[in-house]
């Protein structure tokens, strides 16, 4: 195969220069293919660049020089030049003059014609091309000046990602290869598009109809200034854009259809997502943390969170930006906003290599916002409890999900190797995630800091749960009651239940942080009856204390127990009969001690995850991944409209993804009050919140209505909360003073309780 180079000229001569010399310096790269360089001046009047392409001629560096009698337009400039090439039964390679060429871009592209014999029309990537544009701005670097050599360096960053060649709709005539069969066969452009614009596209449909096929070349790249000719005339381009387009439309009524549904190919679709792995004008990657679920409450996972980001905060890393992405009022409550490394947002606006989530998701909006992020999405699969527990799994589809994040997420970690063991039984199948597991610390140092300086105290034993079954925290307390009536027992539960005197119930959730800490320092004995955990923190914090434990014999306490060398005062039970000698034991016992093995600290945990999330950014599939990753999600989306009865979703993302918003932006009280169990709560969650009912928000609230709370007083309690109040200033409330009559007082109940 032979190569003849094709370039129209118009004005312009630094452009034209700058062209050239790009041109002329790679020619080497193609040199087994006879390349022939053929310039054709379409501005014979312009006598600087008639001059410079007559001494570029007469110096050997275009081999054929045309002058135009006069100015014929690109069409029929670049036919003649395709005329000779059709003759010579050569290749032709159209390349406008306001283009640059780089180290690779010719050979690249004549290796990808030789790819596939069907492969007519091969062009490369650009920073202003149409379909072939990549990395689109606005990217990672697109805060400073856009000078070619930035666009060539954002391309050069992030292409190895991606497929060698994308097979597309159409190619785009900038810069432009067409096969020597192609040109034989096929190899003029029409002039009836006057000046150019769809010229190409109406040349690669005709070809199309008979099998020849157009490739981007994702693995080379030429600059492109764009129009630079066409703003030299004097004409209006783009009303001459909108009748070729209308002309092209009528010949080919097949052009748009498969233009359309190429923007919506999961392969288009992650190949922008890729330009997220551009770095930043400073060389940083960014990776944002998904903390859109995390609410103005202290519990295990928030603990764990926020002693990843504080380790962050203490030790910024050279090469990334962390971007925490929550409520301001999250960030204030949880002390974010005060912290100098980390950057707060509020908005799911993508452009992060690696997104961060810590829980598995529970609702496909979680799913959706950490797909729009970035191309790179890590899950903590804490436990898999919600699908284990039959009650649980009945109201929830995280069956679904969850096999959605084994088979697509890039990376899961787990925080022991019971959590991983018992994630990968329930997914065989579908596994496809790369895995981090590292037990969560297991130094009682790294627990004790939150009790400096409080009174330590044995004034009760702390049953420890929630409203879940599965926790078991009310029925112990009830044993541990009626066992041994001289006890003074606190259970941290559901709460509203019949229970022997020496119990006094505590509803899990809306007790304090700095109030929690101190019932802990006041307990005698921490009780752990939960049948299930992933990790069981509170042995951690019991441990930090000295408080002798007693919990039930599960894996993960095991586990936590195994780590250390030697341990007195934790005091395990098989069933709740042998729960009160347990307790008597521990009780007599007054403390707890352990030898640490080795124990790990939250800096030590927190280094090698973000070491893990930083180390997918080296994976060699991100991209084939990510195409799958977006096929299954549009899968995922139908499956979940289905069950909803809802229209599936299209395919194309063209926006920021929407969250659960409410469906107005009027609260309707009266209305919601006069809803009755389930109803009412999800009903003033989607109203008032603005978001479906999580399955633990779902149960707790069904816990307070049995417990006897009123429906009044729990609107009350919701519309003071830090989470209405973050989407309030939208929001319209009818019927306001239903809420202002004397009740019992929610936090009243709670405390008496």
């Amino acid at each position: 195969m032979t190569l003849d180079i094709i370039l129209p000229v118009y004005r312009n001569i630094d452009m034209v220069r700058a062209c050239l010399d790009s041109l002329v310096r790679h020619l080497d790269e193609v040199r087994d293919y006879s390349p022939r360089l053929i310039a054709i001046n379409d501005s014979p009047d312009d006598e600087a660049v008639e001059a410079y392409l007559r001494q570029c001629h007469a110096d050997g560096l275009i081999d054929v020089h045309i002058r135009n009698p006069e100015n014929l337009g690109f069409v029929r400039s670049v036919n003649k030049g395709l005329d000779m090439a059709r003759r010579d039964r050569r290749a032709a390679l159209l390349v406008n003059s306001d283009t640059l060429t780089y180290a690779g871009t010719l050979a690249e592209m004549l290796a990808v014609l030789q790819a596939d014999p069907q492969i007519g029309f091969v062009c490369p990537r650009s920073n202003n091309a149409a379909l072939a544009t990549f990395p689109p701005a606005p990217h990672n670097l697109s805060g400073i000046a856009t000078t070619p050599e930035i666009c060539h360096i954002a391309w050069e960053t992030v292409h190895r990602h991606l497929p060698r060649y994308s097979f597309a709709p159409t190619a785009v005539g900038f810069y432009l290869l067409i096969s020597p069969q192609v040109v034989a066969n096929f190899g003029y452009l029409d002039e009836a598009f006057g000046v150019g614009y769809e010229e190409e596209n109406d040349l690669v449909m005709r070809a199309g109809k008979v099998g020849y096929r157009a490739v981007l070349a994702n693995h080379a790249f030429a600059y492109h200034a764009g129009s630079a000719s066409f703003k030299l005339h004097d004409i209006d381009y783009k009303g001459q854009q909108q009748a070729n387009l209308r002309m092209i439309d009528a010949r080919h009524p097949e052009f748009l259809p498969l233009v359309w549904a190429y923007e919506a190919s999961a392969e288009y679709r992650a190949i922008g997502q890729m330009a997220n792995l551009v770095p930043t004008a400073d060389g940083k990657r960014k990776i944002a943390l998904n903390l859109l679920s995390v609410g103005h409450h202290h519990n295990g996972t928030n603990e764990l969170i926020m002693n990843f980001i504080r380790w962050y905060d203490s030790q910024p890393q050279e090469e990334f930006e962390l971007h925490i992405i929550c409520k301001r009022s999250v960030a204030e409550f949880h002390g974010i906003d005060q912290l100098q490394h980390v950057r707060l947002r509020t908005d799911v606006t993508p452009g992060y290599a690696v997104a961060i989530f810590f829980g598995q998701p529970f609702d496909l909006d979680q799913i959706n916002v950490m797909e729009h992020l970035a191309p790179i999405t890590i899950y903590g699969m804490l436990d898999v409890i919600a699908l284990d527990c039959g009650n649980l799994r009945a109201s929830n589809d995280v069956q679904a999900l969850w096999s959605y994040a084994a088979r697509n997420a890039n990376g899961l970690f787990f925080i022991s190797r019971f959590s991983e063991d018992t994630f990968r039984h329930r997914f065989p199948r579908r596994f496809g995630a790369q895995v981090h597991t590292r037990l969560l610390p297991t130094r009682p140092s790294a627990y004790a800091a939150r009790y400096a300086g409080l009174e330590l105290r044995r004034d009760h034993v702390l049953v420890l749960g929630n409203h879940f079954a599965h926790k078991a925290s009310n029925g112990s307390a009830r044993i541990l009651g009626d066992a041994i009536p001289s006890l003074s027992v606190v259970v941290l539960g559901k709460g509203g239940e019949d229970m022997p005197s020496n119990v006094r119930q505590l509803h899990a959730g809306v007790i304090p942080d700095v109030e929690m800490n101190e019932i802990f320092a006041s307990s005698s004995v921490i009780i752990l009856p939960s049948y299930y955990e992933g990790f069981g923190m509170s042995v951690m914090h019991a441990l930090a204390l000295g408080k002798p434990v007693v919990a039930r014999d599960i894996p993960a306490t095991r586990e936590i127990l195994d780590s250390f060398a030697s341990v007195e005062g934790v005091f395990l039970y098989f069933n709740d009969t042998d729960l009160p000698d347990a307790v008597r034991k521990a009780v007599a016992c007054g403390q707890s001690r352990v030898v640490e093995g080795d124990g790990i600290d939250w800096d030590d945990w927190s280094r090698d995850l973000f070491a893990f999330a930083a180390g997918l950014l080296d994976q060699p599939d991100i991209c084939a991944r990510l195409m799958d990753r977006i096929e299954d999600g549009d899968l995922l989306r139908r499956h979940f409209a289905a069950q909803q009865g809802a229209p599936a979703p299209a395919g194309r993302s063209t926006g920021p993804v929407a969250l659960n918003l409410a469906p107005a932006a009027t609260v309707d009280l009266p209305a919601i009050l006069a809803l009755d169990g389930d109803a009412f709560i999800e009903a003033f969650y989607l109203q008032i919140l603005g978001r479906r009912a999580d399955p633990a928000g779902l149960d707790h609230h069904r816990a307070l209505l049995g417990s006897g709370v009123a429906k009044e007083d729990m609107l009350r309690g919701i519309m003071g909360s830090p989470e209405f109040k973050d989407r309030r200033a939208t929001i319209t409330v009818i019927g306001a003073d239903r809420l202002d009559r004397k009740g019992k007082g929610f936090r009243r109940l709670l405390s008496r309780s």
